[in-house]
């Protein structure tokens, strides 16, 4: 059974209001203890939080139940390492957040049974790049 990193695009949509097909997928997996979390998706989706309370309400009831994918020092040079790659060989691919290289080294380097699963057209150019197994949300 495949483990799915949600990206924190994967919260944003699913907790707009804009996207129940997408909140409807998240609470189904969720249900399934299907999704999975790293650090950087943690800390990008909890900036959101308006004050204290709220944040340590998503923190201690979406996020901290979840199984994590390790963000290691291996993870960090894998996310370099592709930036510098995209950096050679395109003109200006390399040109994505930094928090995404470290959310796809991390899902990449967990093994073949995590897919990275989200709606964000910067992660599809590294996946891409990278070969690792992802899912993709579309308009």
């Amino acid at each position: 059974m495949p483990r799915y990193l949600a990206d924190s695009s994967i919260w944003g949509w699913a907790n707009s209001g804009n996207r129940p097909d997408i909140a409807d997928k998240l609470a189904e997996r969720l249900e399934r203890d299907e999704v999975a979390t790293t650090e950087p998706v943690v800390l990008e989706s909890l900036h959101r939080a308006k004050n204290r309370a709220e944040y340590e309400y998503l923190y201690t009831s979406l996020f901290e139940p979840l199984q994590r994918v390790g963000l290691s020092e291996e993870a960090a040079r894998r996310a370099l390492a592709v930036q510098r790659e995209l950096a050679s060989i395109t003109h200006g691919n390399h040109l994505r957040p930094a928090i995404d290289y470290l959310v796809s080294a991390a899902a990449e380097l967990a093994g073949d049974d995590v897919v990275l699963w989200f709606f964000d057209k910067d992660l599809r150019v590294i996946c891409g790049h990278t070969g690792q197994r992802y899912e993709e949300e579309t308009s």
